[in-house]
């Protein structure tokens, strides 16, 4: 859907990064959904932390997440992680406190910087992996004031020149047009493109019966004036 709405005359390939409780990615290259192996997983990449970072990494990723869930783009800036980031702290158990807690904190946070850091991480990752022309960024913890600037310029710091960037990022790094719908729209054009990539053979079978049933007209027409043709001569 970020990818329709964009100016698909200039650019061909999109990423959207959706952060809330995990965090999704989706990739449209040359116009096309990446789905290989599986859906894109960059919520679970590992991200180069910020100096001194001693958080654990969340609960979540203990189990089966790659890395642990230790210093990933997840395992840092979803908002399960953020929430227990401030528990350890605070010297409390992991799943003290209620993910709630989050949009009691002032914009100058200390776990806004972290959050920020991870992203832009994956920001980074994916303009190096894809050389994606636009990234859109959504979810909850996307709301705070403040962290999409913050993640567009620890973006440029962490590409260190390695890139031509424009002079002003949010050409690169952009809010979902759709904000809160993004799911809801996501899910009608993904349904859409279904219908029409199911009804695609079809309407190929149709028209080129079509065009056989021209051809057949034609020489069909062309055989009978040639057949004419010869009757008339041997009169």
């Amino acid at each position: 859907a970020e990818y329709l709405a964009a100016d698909t005359s200039r650019i061909s390939s999109v990423s959207y990064v959706t952060v809330g409780t995990g965090v999704g990615v989706g990739l449209v290259i040359d116009g096309k959904c990446v789905h290989g192996r599986m859906h894109p997983e960059g919520g679970h990449i590992p991200v180069h932390p910020l100096p001194g970072d001693e958080f654990p990494g969340y609960s979540w990723g203990i189990e089966r997440s790659p890395f642990r869930g230790v210093h990933t783009v997840e395992g840092l800036a979803s908002s399960v992680a953020l929430t227990e980031r401030l528990a350890h702290s605070q010297k409390l158990d992991a799943t003290a406190l209620s993910r709630s807690v989050l949009s009691e904190l002032g914009d100058d946070h200390f776990v806004w910087e972290h959050a920020a850091n991870a992203i832009a991480n994956l920001c980074v990752t994916m303009l190096l992996l894809t050389s994606t022309e636009k990234i859109v960024l959504g979810g909850g913890v996307l709301k705070r004031n403040g962290l999409m600037e913050q993640i567009r310029r620890r973006t440029v710091e962490l590409l260190n020149g390695y890139l031509d960037l424009p002079t002003d990022m949010a050409e690169l790094i952009t809010a979902s047009k759709y904000g809160d719908d993004a799911g809801l729209v996501g899910a009608i054009v993904l349904a859409q493109k279904g219908l029409e990539d199911e009804s695609a053979p079809k309407s190929r079978e149709k028209a080129t019966f079509r065009h056989g049933l021209e051809i057949g007209v034609v020489i069909g027409t062309g055989l009978t004036a040639l057949i004419i043709s010869l009757i008339g001569r041997r009169r």
